[in-house]
């Protein structure tokens, strides 16, 4: 240990400096209670961080179970989906069959019925709508089965107007047909083809 001399005389720079790195090192220290809080500061940010990333990793892992589960699942039903289906598409075939049938049982029992009732009526009002169409030609020639001439010139001769009508009895055709024509146009009409061909699409198979 040096021993200052009486005679020497105080170095007061060097105490200034002294005094100063005194006062630094009071300034960077801590006291008990600054150094337990920065340490609960520091664990609570440490704990809130790892809270965070649990939270986001259980959010992924949910997340990522919820789609597993989805595939599961949607893998078991397209099969089960696929069967009902087909089951589905077949019952409506059936149903559209029998259907079919129906109908078609249904019309040959009706539509011979129906001509004997109302065949008459519907060639009148055809012949009706034939006048209205021929209206402004200056011809019109009308072919009905036998027994309707009188009735057929009644119906479609054209009031006020100036045109040469020909109705001819034609034995060639039904009690419910007639064919005429006319300037510019033409028009045929049988009741009972018409059934006839409904008839025939409903017998019809599907290809």
């Amino acid at each position: 240990m040096t021993v200052r001399s009486i005679l020497q005389l105080a170095d007061f720079e060097e105490e200034k400096r002294a005094e100063a790195e005194q006062a630094v090192e009071r300034i960077e220290s801590y006291t008990r209670e600054e150094l337990d809080a920065a340490l609960a500061e520091a664990v609570a940010a440490a704990r809130e961080a790892a809270y965070e990333d649990g939270r986001k990793a259980g959010e992924a892992q949910m997340l990522q179970s919820i789609e597993q589960r989805q595939t599961a699942v949607a893998e078991q039903l397209v099969p089960e989906i696929s069967r009902l289906t087909e089951e589905q598409a077949a019952y409506c075939a059936l149903l559209e069959d029998e259907m079919t049938g129906f109908m078609r049982e249904f019309c040959e029992k009706l539509f011979p019925e129906f001509a004997r009732e109302f065949g008459r009526d519907r060639l009148m009002t055809e012949l009706a709508h034939v006048s209205r169409r021929a209206l402004g030609s200056p011809w019109l020639e009308v072919r009905v089965p036998p027994g309707l001439g009188e009735v057929a010139d009644r119906i479609v001769r054209p009031e006020g107007a100036e045109v040469d009508l020909k109705v001819i009895e034609d034995p060639a055709l039904g009690g419910t047909s007639a064919c005429a024509s006319w300037k510019n146009g033409r028009s045929e009409y049988d009741f009972e083809k018409l059934c006839g061909d409904i008839l025939a699409l409903l017998s019809t198979p599907k290809s």
